[in-house]
């Protein structure tokens, strides 16, 4: 059975400026595709059917691609500025022979380039993430989440006072809503953090899940991470998340926080901050410090501040190297290891292409009424 991967094409993702008004329509944008099928053929296979499907939201769209030789070609027309979902399925006659997926911003005044491998079935999918405006335009921020945000005085303190300290003329606000042990779905039933989002005039409200969640109980974060970007973007402003990492003592929980919290991030359009992929990067480095607290489930200070630096690279994409603010108790050494630690981690994982369990699947279901949340062990219930 063949394994063996062929790429690799190019998706020129391409929107053209125009002068904005309040009056006027939504801009929009075009995406051009365009695969080059050769690998394909070079392997005996003859390539059919070329299909790309495109998600953003509520928005899908589905095309066939007209192909010309060796070459498969077609646009996307009037798209909304924003980040798209893609999957791409090859065919021979009626079997599919190669498939892939990746995500791709339509931006202003812009053409990206984004690089999707596809693999010959069964093999796996890989996907490239790349993230910008409008989520740089933040000036108010809120981080919703448990003790995993509100330890070591907070991530939104040090984040605060990063910023501060490289650009107080933004006069950027971080602020907090966590109550320890909750979930997101406890966080949707809570009215005080619906409150919380509905009245601070947030840009951007970052979403933490309970830290085993996302890997025993996917479908469960999926689904209040989608009530709760309607409650954001009713609010007006847009959603993010703060991807956690794995307990220092079962460190197989990475890779499915990992994948879940970057499907929801495609699948919302939304950042994913990737500190969860920052620990698990430290862990090849000998370290004179620990990130996790005695407990090896939370955060040290160093910790946190690494998610600090980590939020100050993903959001504004601002590089955290040689920034003034570091708090007392880590040295300027292990201070400059951190913000290199958090921009090169940032740029890796918007840049390179990162394996993924399965393509995204359609919408999922509608939560008619909310649930109450499920019991959790002690031990869960206080990480």
């Amino acid at each position: 059975m063949k394994k063996i991967s062929f790429l690799l094409f190019a998706l020129l993702l391409t929107f053209m400026a125009c002068e904005h008004h309040h009056t006027n329509p939504p801009d929009k944008g075009r995406m051009p595709v365009e695969i080059n099928l050769e690998p394909a053929v070079a392997h005996g296979f003859n390539v059919t059917q070329v299909e790309v499907t495109i998600t953003r939201g509520d928005f899908s769209d589905q095309m066939d691609l007209p192909i010309t030789g060796n070459t498969a070609s077609g646009t996307f027309e009037d798209l909304e500025i924003g980040s798209y979902a893609i999957d791409v399925g090859v065919f021979e006659d009626s079997t599919l022979i190669a498939a892939g997926s990746g995500t791709g911003t339509v931006r202003p005044g812009e053409t990206t380039t984004v690089y999707i491998t596809l693999h010959f079935v069964p093999g796996g999918l890989e996907v490239v993430v790349n993230w910008g405006l409008p989520y740089e335009e933040s000036r108010r921020v809120l981080l919703v989440g448990n003790s995993h945000t509100y330890f070591n005085n907070g991530v939104d303190t040090h984040l605060q006072l990063l910023m501060n300290a490289i650009h107080p003329e933004w006069n950027v606000v971080v602020e907090d809503r966590t109550v320890g042990g909750y979930t997101l779905e406890q966080h949707y039933n809570d009215a005080n953090t619906l409150n919380a989002i509905r009245t601070g005039n947030w840009d951007l409200v970052i979403l933490q899940e309970q830290s085993s969640r996302p890997m025993n109980d996917p479908d469960l974060f999926y689904q209040y991470s989608i009530l709760l970007n309607d409650v954001i973007n009713q609010a007006g402003a847009l959603t993010g998340f703060y991807m956690t990492w794995a307990w220092k003592n079962n460190p197989e929980m990475y890779v499915p926080i990992r994948d879940a919290y970057y499907y929801i991030g495609a699948y919302l359009d939304a950042p994913v901050v990737p500190a969860g992929v920052a620990y698990h990067n430290a862990l090849d480095d000998s370290l004179a410090f620990n990130l996790y607290a005695p407990d090896n489930y939370h955060p040290s200070l160093y910790g946190t501040y690494l998610v600090a630096c980590l939020m100050l690279a993903e959001i504004w994409n601002v590089n955290p190297v040689g920034n003034s603010y570091y708090p007392a108790g880590i040295a300027a050494t292990e201070a400059a290891y951190l913000q290199n630690l958090a921009w090169t981690t940032v740029q890796q994982e918007n840049a390179k292409q990162k394996a993924w369990p399965k393509p995204l699947p359609p919408l999922l279901p509608e939560i008619t009424a909310p649930r109450e949340p499920d019991p959790l062990p002690w031990l869960e219930r206080a990480i």
